[in-house]
């Protein structure tokens, strides 16, 4: 499975836009987060798996049109990446 690095300039427009406005809504900056793709051989669609970092903190969302980002805020408004 090939993993690549991804700025989040590098998301499609509405994932970038979503992102940032998830970002500056918890205090973030989208520069804050590491973000690598790589497909997902489990899942029979061939969805994406997103991996967002930040610091020693690290989780996988499955993409599945942008459903990855409703994911992320959430583990933010949990604290998860503070």
């Amino acid at each position: 499975m090939e993993t690549s690095p991804l700025r989040y300039t590098d998301l499609p427009i509405g994932d970038r836009a979503a992102f940032e406005l998830v970002c500056a809504r918890h205090g973030f900056a989208p520069a804050h987060f590491d973000i690598s793709a790589c497909a997902d051989p489990g899942d029979v669609a061939h969805e994406r798996l997103v991996t967002v970092r930040r610091g020693g903190w690290a989780q996988s969302y499955h993409d599945r049109h942008g459903q990855w980002i409703r994911q992320f805020e959430s583990d933010l408004t949990c604290r998860f990446f503070k």
